[in-house]
């Protein structure tokens, strides 16, 4: 063999040797790209992913902070029924103040708009009725048949600007339907006050489900073709529906991982190769850092506290809202279980939610729901929870937006105790006493047991107002209210009938025990003053009337007429006495 010979088949077996490298190199080269790829992809979803969750649990804390005020003006309509319109003109007005993006607050009893606040800019709706209206009328009769609150919108407002509608049907306890309260909310500071728009932090932004139908709603933020996209998606509990977020980088999911395509071309081999990799792990590590960095952030910043726990219910994550909520620290919480957030019978129902929830990788949990939360001081307080739960590489996660409520609970309790009693005395108002002594009543004559009733009268009181003026008569019905109240056993009710007129409800109570407590309750109004100007005082007697049920008495208003006769022959003998 020639040395030409020798020359040329060393030369084939070096070209086949680096064809042979050349492969090897390129299978390795094509494996690293498509991995790094499809991992750059992963934690760029996972990126997106986390702040979705994070704009959508605050965007349903804020919305449903304002639907859910609503409850109280329910309650408050319901209690009162009929409600007095300086009363809940009253309870707009509060309502109005303690809601964080309401434009107006309206009530239509029979669907006819009859109160509306603020009243400037929306007078022309007053006396509007729902069912002559094409266009809000299907809302309206929807929150009526789910009996349930329905938000409508967003739609173009009159006075400027994009609105949300709630309406929340009002059925009395009988059942009956009363109407209804509608809540106009500014949907573009709603969505302003969560950071939320059509493009933020490099993330492409839509939103459908226009009037809470989902999927099936139109899209009103952001670009369209993002649900048609390979978008992630995140739904979003509204009133009796849902809105749906799709979300994607601006510059698409391979814009991290393009660079790696000239490595296929390079030619430094596997010192290039090796650097390449490192640069783009690197590269996706700082991204996921950046991506914690914001969220803690969020975490930090929140008014609202959060709570990240894992599928076994530990804590993962406590922000400084929930330490001041809780009065717990990062040491006490951090690897703890939840329950300790929680009294007993929370904590037995919260192990079994966790359980059954996970049904998909990424889904909404729950709506928001009102539970009782545990201080680190064993406290227990009322607490609105908004929990969201996510798959991530595998690993799932909840978080729980927490918001006290105490003061939306006060409030409730407030607006319930005005339509039940008397602005001046705290006695039971007129309608509240009835009720209440129509139940005792129907009682008493189902068992047959006794019941009777005073009617108290405060004696020459136009004359006390004439002679020492309204500010000492209203004194003297305080006073008389408390004598009352001091003398009356915790069975008993009180109530004022109308200006200086009371009734007393005594159950289980016979007629001469009956004439007793009249006599008792004459004696206490005989020695009592009231301070007047100077070092003067008015002194003041009662006559009271004082009425038994017998079998024969058919219902409550022959006991009070009877009680109203009595009341005129006390006054007919010269008043200061009681007469039956």
């Amino acid at each position: 063999m020639s040395d030409r010979s020798i020359s040329f088949e060393g030369s084939g077996k070096a070209l086949l040797w680096s064809a042979a490298v050349f492969v090897v190199l390129a299978a390795i080269v094509h494996f690293a790209v498509a991995t790094e790829r499809e991992r750059l992809e992963q934690n760029l979803r996972t990126q997106v992913e986390r702040q979705i969750l994070g704009v959508v649990a605050r965007l349903e804390a804020e919305l449903n902070a304002d639907v859910f005020l609503a409850n109280g003006l329910v309650a408050h309509a319901t209690a009162a029924h009929p409600p007095d319109d300086t009363e809940m003109l009253t309870a707009l007005k509060t309502l109005f103040r303690y809601g964080r993006h309401i434009r107006n607050i309206g009530i239509a009893p029979g669907n006819r708009l009859s109160h509306i606040y603020p009243l400037e800019g929306n007078r022309g709706a007053l006396g509007l009725y729902y069912p002559e209206l094409p266009d809000q009328w299907p809302a309206v009769k929807r929150a009526m048949d789910h009996r349930t609150t329905v938000l409508a919108g967003p739609v173009e407002l009159r006075q400027g600007g994009r609105g949300l509608i709630s309406r929340t049907p009002v059925f009395l306890e009988d059942g009956t339907y009363w109407g209804i309260v509608s809540l106009v909310l500014d949907a573009d500071a709603l969505f302003e006050s969560v950071n939320l728009e059509p493009e933020f932090d490099g993330i492409r932004v839509a939103l459908r489900g226009a009037d809470g139908l989902g999927e099936k709603g139109g899209v009103f933020m952001g670009d369209p073709a993002l649900f048609d996209s390979d978008s992630v998606r995140v739904s979003l509990n509204v009133p009796d529906g849902s809105w749906v977020v799709a979300a994607a980088p601006s510059r698409g999911w391979q814009a991290g991982s393009k660079y790696l395509v000239w490595l296929y071309f390079g030619t430094l081999g596997v010192c290039l190769l090796l650097a390449g990799v490192s640069f783009a792990y690197q590269r996706g590590r700082l991204r996921i850092n950046a991506s914690e960095r914001r969220l803690r952030t969020f975490l930090q910043a929140t008014y609202d506290g959060v709570i990240v726990i894992d599928d076994r219910g530990m804590i993962e994550e406590f922000n400084p809202a929930a330490k001041r909520l809780f009065g717990f620290g990062d040491d006490d919480v951090i690897g703890a279980s939840v329950n300790m957030l929680m009294p007993h019978t929370e904590a037995v129902r919260h192990d079994t939610y966790i359980r059954d929830s996970w049904k998909s990788a990424t889904r909404r949990m729950a709506a928001e729901r009102e539970v009782v939360g545990r201080r680190k001081d064993g406290g227990e307080f009322p607490i609105e929870v908004s929990i969201s739960g996510t798959e991530i590489a595998g690993r799932r996660i909840h978080v729980g937006v927490i918001r006290d409520i105490t003061e939306r609970k006060a409030f409730e309790r407030k607006l319930k105790e005005l339509a039940n009693t008397d602005g001046l005395t705290g006695a039971l108002n007129r309608r509240a006493f009835i009720e209440t002594a129509e139940q005792t009543f129907g009682l008493a004559r189902r068992h047959d047991r006794p019941l009777s009733v005073l009617m108290i009268d405060a004696d020459h009181f136009k004359a006390v107002n004439d002679t020492h003026g309204h500010q000492i008569g209203d004194k003297v019905l305080v006073r008389l209210s408390a004598i009352v109240r001091e003398s009356l056993r915790k069975t008993d009710r009180f109530g004022r009938f109308g200006g200086e007129e009371f009734m007393v409800l005594l159950p289980e109570t016979g007629a001469d025990a009956a004439f007793d407590a009249a006599e008792r309750l004459l004696t206490a109004m005989r020695e009592a003053e009231v301070p007047a100007d100077g070092d003067a005082s008015v002194k003041f007697t009662v006559s009271i009337g004082v009425a038994t049920r017998i079998p024969s008495m058919p219902d409550l208003d022959a006991l009070i007429q009877d009680a109203d006769k009595a009341l005129y022959r006390a006054k007919e003998e010269g008043r200061n006495r009681a007469a039956r």
